[in-house]
């Protein structure tokens, strides 16, 4: 299928450089497997030279470029090779052209120091300009005449029918970039209605707003991936170079992903994978708010927010997801982080051409940690076995150090709750309880119920414990009533139907909805997200709205379907994406109305205490005391317990740039149980002057069942 126009856009930006013939040629010769190139093999160590850089890391145009190398005692004619990659002309390694066009200068030596030299070159500002990446390497002679190269050079040349050899080595690089431009686009260009066909600026300070993913490569393997070739599976066909806070990290290899609905959208998921010989090593990630993520990462998955034609959600932006991964984590369920970003793919020689369809900008898309053993490390869970689960079983993610490898450990599992009943001792000891109520809790409160299949969700082996956990995935289909699913998982009959489990589920569910899942606290967080597309005051062009009209009349999506024109904001009261961001809110309040009465409808919890704050006035951190409510409960009291939080007021209004704010469910302090009411003394040193607080108790009856917790006692503490 053929596109006449065509465009992208990421709010982590992308950036693809492609060639005209070049492209077309080279997709025609593109190898059905990956190629088996240095650059897919661990970087072989080069004594002689390392500690190369450059300075600055990320130039802008007309800047002197200095690049340093540390050189071995005895090298001479140390020379720095630099290869000028232009805008929408993009080499690949296994081109032809890789080996070609390697510009000579020589470096000059700056410092020595325990029989090492430091070499250094300055590659002029005429050298720099917009949009270029320029590759280099250093080559020296050695003392017995030879001369070497760091990296290594191909033993054999590249070219389209013949792979670069496993002993070539990647390149260093640096891209050059003088920041995102203005944008400038219509809801619907050729609209008879003068209102949508108007063409609106998006100013420099918008588009920045989300930080830029790019894309360097050819338009032909752009569009093969995303359109032209529609293959399935997870084959790599394309390479490209992925510019990610100004780190340029070259022969990344990308393709489509996604499973039913890979194709299906026109504006499609992504996925690139960093080569292992990747000399800039994995990628930092950054969260909204320019956070580093903890971790690293050498995938990279972009969910392309567009959401499906048929649910009339289109316009979300990402929400369901950054929201709901985001709860999760905050209910103590190890899920992913994401972080919204701009895809930019340089794949012409022009950066933003009249047709908005054209040019680097592709939009909003979602960056999501990608779930294998860096993120186990990322989340702090032992090296344990991770599985994708799909149809009933699942496929190995990460292996565990000293973990079967065969998945007899898995199947050992499943085979065990398929065909047989157990007991509550039983699933103590392989299941995770406390983390699988939180699960179940957040699934329920956000409508996650599109699991029913086996799928999109993964299992943890904890080879600590050796129980099982449940990890979530894919949460697009969320956030309302009529979204696909039923609900149903593996132990959703089978571990909640035990009475003492479904006692202990609904306290934790119950704890949630005071803490987590209500108007206040959701909605702050809410806005906390929304926050990051919209501009300063919610009022003015926004990133959000930029993605829009790249995408909602866009020619790729013309095929109707679960693509389709003209369907974002179908649901939205206002027709815009604050109006989306309204109706989250909206079903918070509609949701946990339905979670209290349907989930939590049981006639023997205790009625809900209150705590009264009799303590010194102004709330001196030495002094904090409460006393709580008497009991009432149909079965005697069984436990007392009190907790504090540290709280974002939410009277304080959202910074531009946003900020993450502080929220309820996560405790600075929390009391064991006290077999009957009085007072507390909250720990002085649990609390900081200045800083707001939340102080709530609840009461346990004989049966094991919670209390809500109280209303909550809201302070700021005293010197």
């Amino acid at each position: 299928m053929m596109w006449t126009a065509r465009g992208g856009g990421l709010i982590v930006a992308v950036m693809v450089v492609a060639t005209g013939a070049a492209g077309s040629a080279a997709r025609a010769a593109a190898p059905a497997t990956r190629p088996q190139s240095a650059a897919t093999q661990p970087a072989k160590a080069q004594p002689w030279c390392d500690h190369v850089s450059h300075s600055p890391t990320q130039p802008k145009p007309g800047e002197v470029v200095k690049v340093s190398a540390s050189v071995e005692a005895g090298m001479t004619n140390v020379v720095l090779l630099y290869q000028v990659v232009e805008p929408g002309a993009y080499v690949e390694l296994k081109d032809a052209d890789y080996s070609k066009n390697w510009q000579e200068m020589p470096m000059a030596p700056a410092a020595a120091a325990r029989g090492r030299t430091t070499f250094t070159a300055e590659l002029p500002g005429d050298v720099q300009k917009h949009r270029r990446l320029i590759r280099y390497r250093i080559r020296a002679t050695g003392a017995d005449g030879k001369t070497v190269t760091a990296p290594l050079v191909p033993a054999t040349v590249a070219t389209p029918t013949s792979p670069a050899t496993p002993e070539t080595l990647v390149n260093y690089a640096y891209f050059v970039y003088g920041g995102i431009p203005a944008w400038r686009a219509a809801i619907e260009p050729n609209s008879p209605d003068p209102r949508r066909a108007r063409a609106v600026t998006f100013p420099a300070e918008t588009m920045a707003r989300v930080r830029p993913y790019q894309l360097i490569g050819k338009r032909t393997s752009v569009e093969n991936a995303t359109w032209r070739e529609q293959p399935g599976g997870k084959e790599y066909k394309y390479t490209g170079t992925l510019v990610i806070d100004g780190i340029v990290h070259d022969h990344v290899r990308f393709r489509a992903r996604g499973g039913v609905w890979r194709y299906a959208l026109g504006k499609n998921m992504w996925k690139f994978d960093l080569l292992s010989g990747d000399p800039e090593g994995r990628i930092h990630p950054r969260d909204d708010f320019g956070r580093p993520m903890p971790g690293t990462w050498e995938k990279v998955n972009l969910r392309c927010i567009i959401q499906l034609g048929d649910y009339g959600r289109r316009g979300e932006q990402g929400m369901y997801e950054s929201v709901g991964f985001r709860l999760f984590n905050l209910a103590g369920v190890p899920a992913c982080n994401t972080a919204w970003v701009q895809l930019r793919i340089i794949d012409d020689a022009e950066e933003s051409p009249v047709n908005q369809y054209e040019g680097d900008f592709w939009g909003l898309y979602l960056a999501i940690e990608n779930e294998d053993g860096r993120f186990l490390k990322a989340h702090g869970l032992p090296d344990g076995n991770l599985f994708k689960m799909g149809g009933g079983t699942g496929e190995l993610n990460h292996h565990g150090a000293d973990q079967p490898a065969d998945r007899s450990d898995l199947d050992a599992f499943i085979n065990a709750y398929n065909n047989a009943e157990h007991d509550d001792a039983w699933w103590r000891e392989h299941l995770d309880l406390p983390s699988y109520y939180s699960y179940r809790s957040i699934l329920e409160c956000i409508h996650q119920y599109d699991i029913a299949d086996g799928k999109n969700y993964d299992y943890y082996h904890n080879p600590e414990t050796g129980k099982w956990q449940v990890i979530p995935w894919d949460l697009d289909l969320t956030w309302g009533d009529h979204m696909y699913g039923n609900g149903d998982e593996p132990f959703n009959r089978r571990v909640l139907t035990h009475p003492a489990f479904r006692i202990e589920y609904q306290n934790r569910l119950r704890e949630i909805r005071d803490l987590l899942f209500n108007p206040d606290q959701a909605g702050q967080l809410i806005d906390e997200y929304a926050a990051v597309l919209l501009d300063a005051n919610g009022k003015g062009p926004s990133i959000a709205e930029a993605d829009r009209r790249k995408w909602d009349y866009h020619p790729a999506l013309a095929m109707g379907g679960q693509a389709g024109h003209g369907r974002f904001y179908q649901s939205s009261p206002s027709g815009d994406f604050a109006g989306m961001v309204r109706q989250m809110k909206e079903y918070v309040k509609t949701r946990g109305a339905w979670v209290d009465q349907t989930l939590l409808a049981d006639p023997k919890t205790p009625a809900t205490p209150t705590a009264t704050y009799v303590g010194t006035a102004d709330h001196p951190a030495a002094k904090l005391r409460f006393r709580p409510s008497p009991y009432r409960g149909a079965t005697p009291l069984a436990g007392v317990q009190w907790r504090i939080a540290e709280v974002t007021p939410a009277s304080l209004k959202q910074t531009s740039p946003p900020t993450p704010r502080l929220y309820e469910i996560t405790p600075v302090w929390q009391s064991e149980e006290f077999p009957k009411p009085g007072e507390i003394a909250i720990p002085a040193e649990v609390v900081k002057a200045g800083h707001t607080y939340r102080v709530r108790v609840r009461m346990k009856e004989s049966g094991g069942r919670w209390s809500h917790w109280s209303a909550a006692v809201e302070f700021v503490a005293g010197a």
